[in-house]
């Protein structure tokens, strides 16, 4: 028998988040990976796609026994 899994990503403005859930919704794995934010001028705030996605790459590849 093959157990199913599910993988949620959550995107926020400081961080990227994943979490590995199993059928009955129990969280087996997270993973938290912060992304940078720059503040070049005043009410002004940039982030890189580029980080962002590495970061859920990196949540997503996380392996912890």
């Amino acid at each position: 028998m093959t157990e199913t899994f599910f993988v949620g990503v959550d995107i926020g403005t400081g961080s990227a988040r994943a979490a590995l859930v199993d059928l009955k919704g129990k969280v087996l794995r997270q993973c938290v990976k912060p992304i940078n934010t720059w503040n070049p001028e005043r009410d002004y705030y940039e982030q890189s796609s580029e980080d962002i996605w590495s970061a859920v790459c990196h949540c997503v590849k996380v392996r912890r026994n």
